[in-house]
């Protein structure tokens, strides 16, 4: 399952955004536009933390403005369908949505937060469902219930968020939708239906024959009586004493038990920590250095895609952090390989690297003005790529230093790397900073070459000039008619080209 549509209202520095994203989304724009933001509110509403009041503050809201709700609705590609009491809905998304109370409501003061996490149809409105069964040729007069998400539903549309950080903790195997989890989950499974005998030597010397399962459980408790110490115990004994006691329960009554265990039996895989051996020293994954723990963390993406898995939502921060350029290409490809079998990406990033123009669909170009807050420009491939032949065009004449414009306030096109070369140190004699107006300068590769460099400038809304010459000879009377008839026909093309650029 996938998200064809994000709606968001009145949340940080989104005002009212309306997204489409692809298989493969790249967030671009400058730093504080909202990119963060984007992902922060999916993360709010399929993340692995359930949202409730404590997920929002007043600061979330809009400029601060309690008075209008912070709606997040998420909408996917294929209906969830489910039958409350019997009676027939299609979810087709989800919506989270927080208010402010405006005066005191059962004992909450006013300004205290509410939220409610429900399914929308295609529509985007709520769903209802009935309080009792429907019966047949009755016409029913009871109340209507909004239907929430529950764990199940929410379940069937993993994401999992990678922050700019990459700390290896976040990923373990016990994080409930951690792709290592996702890995483990379908070895739990197989260690679980593996019913070939495995032979075992019991405590006594004897062998028997039991399944892996069997085997792993029987080892471990064997194994597990060593830690067991008197003061292990005395803590153990202590701690179910005052439980019962707690609960009114009698120590000799009930079947109520509590005792420590060093995996979980259901899953022993989520217990697995992943240690480092570095110099003859072993540490932990997650106390090595940020650059070791990117690696990690950038390898189990890598086993994830090697292995083929699909059916994933991945949100990215930043892919370029503590990555060489190299590295952050292989990165790049991954997650492209990623989309293109049955996972859905999401990237927010400032590198060029991870900018495929070539797929002008795949780029979102994030903007925030005082107006209009943050919202996106995106671009179908129809626009910029009718064709095969247009899309290797945009492929071949788009390397790393002409991306550079799609992170710019400012363009001024030139023709070649003479130009590009010299206009920084005129600018620089007028007192003005191109970096830090956000201003880039590109070099097209002749004068033929820029309309089609503006012609993807305009189709992003990026305000752009174009800095050239006239390259119109005069024609001299002793040239031979050969030569007199090329000049005229040259000067001919440029005029043609000087239209165009004026025209542009």
């Amino acid at each position: 399952m996938k998200i064809t549509r994000m709606r968001i209202e009145n949340f940080r520095s989104i005002k009212e955004l309306d997204f489409e994203p692809r298989d493969y989304s790249v967030l671009i724009g400058e730093n504080n536009s909202g990119k963060s933001n984007i992902l922060r509110a999916l993360n709010l509403v399929l993340g692995e933390i359930w949202p409730s009041e404590r997920s929002f503050s007043e600061e979330d809201f809009h400029n601060q403005d309690t008075s209008s709700d912070i709606v997040i609705q998420v909408f996917f590609d294929e209906t969830i369908e489910d039958y409350p009491n019997g009676f027939r809905v299609e979810i087709a998304g989800f919506e989270l949505r927080c208010k402010a109370y405006k005066r005191r409501v059962k004992k909450k003061p006013a300004g205290s937060l509410k939220v409610d996490y429900l399914c929308i149809d295609k529509k985007g409105k709520q769903i209802n469902y009935p309080a009792s069964a429907l019966k047949k040729g009755e016409r029913y007069t009871g109340k209507w219930f909004e239907l929430r998400v529950s764990n199940d539903r929410r379940e069937q549309i993993p994401l999992i968020f990678v922050d700019v950080l990459r700390e290896y903790d976040k990923h373990t195997p016990s994080g409930r939708w951690s792709v290592l989890r996702r890995l483990f989950n379908e070895v739990n499974k197989e260690f679980i239906n593996d019913k070939a005998p495995v032979k075992v030597t019991l405590s006594d010397g004897s062998t028997a024959n039991m399944t892996r399962k069997q085997a792993f459980e029987y080892t471990v408790k064997d194994a597990y009586k060593f830690l067991r110490t008197a003061s292990f115990t005395e803590i153990e004994q202590k701690l179910a004493a005052n439980a019962l006691d707690q609960m009114g329960i009698e120590p000799d009554e009930g079947d109520v038990t509590l005792k420590f265990e060093s995996h979980d039996p259901t899953n022993a895989y989520k217990s697995l920590q992943l240690y480092v051996d570095e110099l003859g020293i072993s540490s932990p994954a997650s106390e090595v250095g940020s650059g070791l723990q990117s690696a990690i963390v950038v390898a189990i993406f890598r086993t994830y895609e090697e292995l083929r898995k699909e059916g994933a939502i991945f949100t990215v921060e930043e892919p370029e952090v503590f990555l060489h350029p190299q590295k952050a290409r292989y990165f790049e490809s991954v997650l492209q390989s990623l989309s293109e079998r049955g996972n859905q990406v999401f990237v927010t990033t400032h590198s060029p690297i991870f900018v495929q123009i070539h797929k002008p669909e795949t780029v979102a170009i994030v903007r925030r003005t005082r107006e209009k807050g943050t919202y996106i420009l995106q671009r179908k491939k129809s626009d910029l790529a009718v064709n095969e032949r247009k899309a290797l065009r945009l492929l071949t004449e788009f390397d790393s230093q002409r991306k550079e414009l799609f992170f710019a306030r400012k363009v001024v096109l030139v023709e070649g790397n003479t130009e590009k070369v010299a206009l920084p140190l005129v600018f620089r004699e007028m007192g003005i900073d191109i970096n830090k107006n956000g201003i880039s300068i590109i070099e097209c590769g002749g004068k033929t070459q820029i309309p089609f460099f503006a012609k993807v400038l305009n189709s992003l809304n990026i305000p752009y000039i174009c800095f050239v010459d006239h390259d119109i000879k005069i024609i001299d009377e002793s040239w031979s008619e050969k030569r007199k008839q090329k000049e005229l026909e040259n000067n001919k093309r440029h005029r043609k080209w000087n239209q165009q650029i004026e025209a542009i």
